[in-house]
């Protein structure tokens, strides 16, 4: 499981010829790391006198975020799960027409299912932004925004 693994094994992994991780690992763990940095913020507003009247609602969102963190890591492995046979299938051999015909069917079935997870991952990335605290207090709070 990606949330198990150390970052440099994790990015060995993905820069060899290995299947997965591949391109929806990798933007999942783009999500949690910019998930992980919304949280960061909003941790460093909790219980500044500053902040105070925005505090319910930047409670609010952390919540909204530590979960969205759990589903990007866990979409980086649904992600290697769906990619896999996908991988498998562009082996499979292509020299008699039933052969092609086998081979495009697993292939469009294959191709469906990993396409359906870097989906999620864009998804779940809209809602990094929708759950960030509200940029304009910030502003103005600070001036320095």
């Amino acid at each position: 499981m990606i949330k198990e693994q150390v970052i440099q094994d994790f990015l060995d992994v993905l820069s060899s010829k290995e299947p997965v991780p591949g391109g929806g690992g990798a933007s999942a763990l783009c999500g949690a790391v910019g998930n992980a940095l919304g949280q960061m913020v909003a941790n460093l507003t909790v219980g500044k006198k500053k902040y105070a009247e925005a505090e319910p609602e930047v409670k609010e969102h952390l919540e909204k975020m530590v979960q969205l963190q759990a589903e990007f890591t866990a979409l980086a492995d649904d992600d290697a799960k769906v990619f896999a046979p996908l991988a498998k299938a562009y082996s499979l051999p292509s020299e008699t027409e039933e052969q092609k015909a086998y081979k495009a069917e697993v292939m469009e079935t294959n191709l469906l299912a990993a396409s359906a997870v870097p989906l999620q991952i864009m998804e779940k990335s809209m809602h990094i932004w929708m759950n960030l605290p509200d940029r304009d207090f910030y502003r103005k709070k600070s001036g320095n925004l």
